[in-house]
């Protein structure tokens, strides 16, 4: 018999989960009182010990990395940044640290030269979908025997961004941004900067960028019409 689940998580990424879970048969309950397994999905908040405790099966959360690398609220981007060649997702029991639970499965998923944040998080969550499905009759059974992460991660912890996080001065604009920063800031905290006017102007994937208040146009087209403010 299925278990009734709990499941938080309210992004795209989590609805790709969600429906999965739904799809395949599990009941989803709105309490604590009626679940017997919770599932959280790129939810970023942390559930306590005490109520993981209360579960019967306790708490798997899908982390969008190879853990025990690139803990944290913001791995895509990391990885990114990083040039990694290689994501992942990772099924762990949720405890009381983040992202430091027994490893439950793990998936490959590889990073492709023009992924942005959102197309490799929603390539992640999709393959953590299918994972979760084929993996929870046999943990519900006692089959699996987890692995314990190792206490340190051999990358930094990945903490969130804020909007200055993207800015980028206008010289190193002339001389050029770095393609991996503008995909691993996108679609936030976005690449950015002033320009002598004043006026914000936003830089997107695929060589695009965007002046305020003003639609995408190519990166060319911007250089041929704003030459005199390159010199």
């Amino acid at each position: 018999m299925k278990p009734n689940l709990l499941f938080f998580g309210s992004s795209e990424n989590s609805q790709i989960v969600k429906s999965a879970l739904e799809k395949a048969g599990y009941r989803l309950v709105d309490n604590l009182k009626s679940a017997q397994l919770i599932v959280v999905a790129d939810y970023g908040q942390k559930i306590s010990q005490e109520t993981l405790e209360k579960i019967k099966f306790g708490g798997l959360n899908l982390h969008p990395s190879l853990l025990p690398a690139y803990r944290g609220a913001t791995p895509a981007p990391y990885q990114i940044l990083n040039g990694a060649k290689e994501s992942g997702i990772s099924i762990i029991k949720m405890v009381e640290e983040f992202d430091q639970g027994p490893i439950v499965a793990q998936k490959p998923v590889k990073i492709l030269l023009q992924d942005t944040v959102k197309s490799l998080l929603r390539r992640c969550f999709t393959e953590g979908a299918k994972l979760l499905i084929s993996t929870l009759p046999d943990y519900i059974e006692g089959k699996i025997t987890s692995r314990p992460q190792p206490k340190d991660s051999p990358t930094p912890y990945c903490h969130k961004f804020t909007k200055k996080d993207g800015f980028v001065s206008w010289e190193e604009f002339k001389h050029g941004v770095d393609d991996k920063k503008i995909r691993a800031f996108y679609p936030w905290p976005g690449v950015w900067t002033t320009m002598p006017n004043g006026k914000i102007l936003k830089l997107l994937p695929k060589n695009m960028v965007q002046l305020e208040g003003k639609n995408p146009i190519s990166l060319k087209q911007f250089k041929n019409g704003y030459s005199h403010l390159l010199k």
